[in-house]
C-alpha cells in the first residue's frame, strides 16, 4: 500500500490549494481531495501535515486538517490488513468516504429527522444522551464495536496515544468485528478466548507473536470494560493461553556498516547502480529521490550517534542543543535526558543549521523514512543474510532476508546501544543516555554485545594463529 498527500494546482481566492490524497493498494489507485485547502507555505510535504497553529480562510485549523490526514492513513492501513483481494476503485471510494467520516446524504438525514419527530410525539422529548429513536442506550443493545470506539475515544485522549498506538488498536477492532463469535463481553469466557486465539491463527493467519499482541489488546480492552462496570466476565484475568514464540534477532548496523552508510556518496537521480542480492545474484537499481535519501542518511546516523528514537529526533529543536550537550524530554517515556554529542552528531547538526524552521534536523514521516532507509541501505550493499524464525498456526517458519530489508528507523538507536556496550561502556552509563529504566529491556542488547565481543576475540585469535 502507498498513500501520499499533496497540494493540487487549483488555487482559491485566498491563495490556498486543496489537499489531495493518492491511495494505491495492490495496483488499484484512487485520487481524492480530502476537503481542506491550505496555503502552500503552511504545508509540509515531507511530513504530510499542516504547520502547527495554522487556520485556513474557512476557519478550519491545523488540528482538524492533520487529524483527517491521520484518520485516512489509519483507516487504509487497517483496510489493507483486512482485505486479501485486489480492491476495485469503487471499493477504495467507499473506504475513503468512511475514512473522512462524511455526513449522511440529505435524504438519509431527512429520514432520520422524521423518525426522531415521530418518536418525540410518541414518547415525549428525548434526553440528550438518548439514542436516535428516543430510547436510553443500554449495555445490552450496544455492540462490541461501539464499546471499542468508546475505549479508543476515552483512552487515546487520557493517555495521549501516538499514531502507531491508534493504528494498532484500530487493527484490533477490525479483528473483533471479523470474529463473528464475539457478540458481547460474555462471549469471552474460556471457550470464547480459545476461539478468538484460533481465529487469529487460522482465519487471520497471523504469526504467533502477532497473535499474542492481539490477545494482549483484548486483555487491555476487557479489563477497561470491567473497570467501567460493563461486564462481570473476568475469565481473561486468570486464563493464560500458551504462545509459541521464537526470539527475533536484534537488527542493527555494526561499526563498519554504520561508517559505510555515513560516508556513502549518494548518486544522482537516474543513476543505475549494480548490486548483488544476499544470494550473490547481480541486479541493477535506479537511484530515485536522492535528496530525500541524503536527509534520511543524516537523520538515521544522528540517531545512531546519539541513541535517539525517531519520535525524539523528529521533534528536536535548536533550543535543545547547548554546546556539546543535548537536553530532551522523550516522547515515549517523558524522561528528561542529557546526551553528550560526539563530533559526528555535531557535524550533522551544523549541516542543517540554516533550516527555515526551528527544527534541528529535517523532518520526514516515519513511514517515508523507513522506505528511504531500505533503499539507501540497499544501495550501500548492506545485503548480509538475516534469518527470522516464527511460528504460524503451529508451524515453524524460517525466512532469509537481505539485511537492508529489515532496517528501520529504530535500528539507529539499536546500533548506538550495541556499539556502546561492545566497546566496554557500562550498561548503567548507556541507560542514562538511552532512558532505559531496567536491565530487562537492556538484556537483548547486552547479549548481542557479548556475542560481538566473542566474535571479535575469535578474529584476533585466528589472526595470531596465522603467525605461528
Amino acid at each position: 500500500m502507498k498513500i501520499q498527500f499533496y497540494l493540487t494546482k487549483d488555487v482559491n481566492k485566498a491563495g490556498e490549494k486543496p489537499i489531495r490524497a493518492s491511495i494505491s493498494i495492490r495496483g488499484t489507485r484512487l485520487q481524492k481531495t480530502i476537503g481542506f485547502s491550505v496555503l502552500p507555505s503552511k504545508w509540509d510535504q515531507a511530513a504530510d501535515e499542516v504547520a502547527v497553529g495554522y487556520t485556513n480562510s474557512r476557519g478550519q485549523d491545523w488540528r482538524h486538517i492533520n487529524q483527517r490526514i491521520l484518520n485516512i492513513k489509519s483507516h487504509f492501513a487497517n483496510y489493507e490488513l483486512e482485505t486479501y483481494d485486489k480492491p476495485s476503485e469503487k471499493d477504495l471510494r467507499v473506504q475513503f468516504e468512511l475514512a473522512i467520516n462524511k455526513k449522511d446524504s440529505p435524504a438519509v438525514a431527512e429520514e432520520k429527522a422524521e423518525s426522531a419527530v415521530l418518536q418525540v410525539k410518541r414518547r415525549g422529548r428525548p434526553r440528550k444522551d438518548a439514542t436516535p429513536d428516543g430510547e436510553q442506550p443500554s449495555s445490552k443493545s450496544r455492540t462490541l464495536e461501539q464499546y471499542i470506539e468508546e475505549f479508543i475515544n476515552e483512552c487515546s485522549v487520557a493517555n495521549s496515544w501516538s499514531e502507531a498506538t491508534l493504528r494498532m488498536v484500530r487493527t484490533f477492532k477490525h479483528h473483533i468485528v471479523r470474529f463473528k463469535k464475539a457478540r458481547n463481553f460474555e462471549s469471552f469466557d474460556r471457550d470464547g478466548l480459545n476461539s478468538f486465539v484460533l481465529y487469529l491463527r487460522e482465519t487471520a493467519g497471523l504469526q504467533e507473536n502477532s497473535v499474542r499482541k492481539q490477545y494482549k489488546n483484548l486483555l487491555w480492552f476487557v479489563n477497561w470494560a470491567i473497570r467501567k462496570g460493563y461486564t462481570r466476565e473476568i475469565t481473561i484475568q486468570t486464563y493464560k493461553p500458551k504462545f509459541k514464540l521464537a526470539e527475533k534477532p536484534v537488527i542493527f548496523l555494526d561499526h563498519e556498516e554504520l561508517l559505510t552508510l555515513y560516508k556513502y556518496k549518494i548518486p544522482k537521480n537516474g543513476t543505475k547502480v549494480k548490486l548483488k542480492d544476499h544470494k550473490g545474484n547481480e541486479y541493477e537499481k535506479v537511484v530515485e529521490e536522492a535528496g530525500a535519501l541524503e536527509k534520511t542518511r543524516d537523520m538515521f546516523c544522528f540517531c545512531a550517534f546519539t541513541s535517539l528514537r525517531y519520535s525524539d529526533m523528529a521533534e528536536l529543536r535548536r533550543a535543545n542543543i547547548d554546546g556539546d550537550v543535548m537536553h530532551i524530554t522523550t516522547q515515549k517515556t517523558h524522561d528528561s535526558l542529557d546526551i553528550n554529542l560526539n563530533p559526528m552528531a555535531q557535524a550533522i547538526l551544523a549541516k542543517y543549521a540554516d533550516l527555515p524552521s526551528d527544527h534541528a534536523l529535517p523532518v520526514i514521516s516515519n513511514q517515508k523514512m523507513n522506505q528511504y532507509l531500505k533503499n539507501l541501505c540497499e544501495l550501500c550493499g548492506l545485503n548480509k543474510p538475516v534469518s527470522e524464525t516464527c511460528y504460524r498456526n503451529g508451524r515453524r517458519e524460517t525466512e532469509v532476508f537481505p539485511k537492508w530489508a529489515k532496517i528501520g528507523t529504530h535500528a539507529g538507536r539499536r546500533s548506538f546501544i550495541c556499539f556502546a556496550l561492545a566497546t566496554g561502556i557500562p550498561p548503567e552509563i548507556v541507560m542514562k543516555w538511552t532512558g532505559h529504566s531496567d536491565y530487562k529491556s537492556m538484556k537483548p542488547y547486552i547479549d548481542v554485545a557479548t556475542k560481538t565481543k566473542s566474535d571479535a576475540m575469535k578474529k584476533i585469535s585466528d589472526a595470531w594463529k596465522s603467525y605461528e
